[in-house]
């Protein structure tokens, strides 16, 4: 079983000495905590919260122990506590602002994703620089001139690109300019973004190729020489 860990037990809202791999794993996690929190299970063994997040008990209980001091044993991780641990650990303690730069298929699609409100971020608006679709609306939200986003009255924290590789750059800048603190970045290219911002790539078709690499492995016969060599 896992220890019972309070929120209460972190030291600072945010580390920086926490490696990349484990801060991937933690939106997991929270998803996973939160979901078996909805059934109304009050807690949740380690091995049960590892096993559904797909990674070893191992594994989840060290990711875990950057967060803070280790509780109770026996008893499970107690799942309110755990998701607020997590949800403060990430920042997500309080909403954040996300915009959308690109108001095409990728964006709009992007735009009626429920997921955003589900995790404490807030879409506040979607930008683009064709006046075609300059005042159309996606959702709830009119679409603006990229321009504005300078001089925005509200402040915006994140942003999603989805716009082609060649407006990327100029975009990217228009974003780092009006103080945006990180870019997810769907277009095939790679973003050469001011320190002060975290640039994370999507690029569909590399995860594809990756994937088709591992399903091309697991159909392909055992090379008969490496059989040989090995025993």
């Amino acid at each position: 079983m896992g220890e019972i860990l309070s929120a209460n037990s972190i030291e600072g809202v945010v580390r920086k000495d926490v490696p990349e791999r484990v801060i991937s794993r933690l939106p997991i996690y929270l998803q996973t905590v939160e979901t078996i929190a909805a059934t109304g299970q009050s807690t949740v063994p380690s091995e049960t919260l590892a096993a559904r997040s797909g990674v070893s008990s191992s594994i989840l209980r060290k990711d875990l122990s950057q967060l803070g001091r280790s509780g109770r044993r026996g008893v499970g991780y107690s799942c309110e506590d755990l998701a607020s641990t997590l949800r403060t650990f990430l920042g997500l303690d309080r909403a954040r602002t996300i915009a959308i730069i690109g108001a095409g298929r990728l964006g709009s699609a992007l735009a009626d994703y429920a997921g955003f409100k589900r995790r404490g971020l807030s879409l506040t608006a979607i930008f683009d620089t064709d006046e075609a679709k300059i005042g159309t609306v996606i959702g709830t939200l009119p679409v603006s001139d990229l321009n504005e986003l300078a001089t925005w009255p509200e402040s915006i924290d994140l942003v999603v690109m989805a716009v082609p590789a060649t407006a990327a750059p100029a975009a990217a800048h228009i974003a780092a300019e009006a103080g945006v603190r990180g870019i997810l970045n769907f277009a095939p290219t790679v973003l050469d973004a001011p320190d002060s911002v975290r640039v994370h790539q999507v690029d569909l078709a590399s995860e594809l190729q990756v994937l088709a690499y591992y399903s091309a492995l697991e159909s392909a016969p055992l090379n008969p020489g490496f059989e040989e060599h090995r025993n």
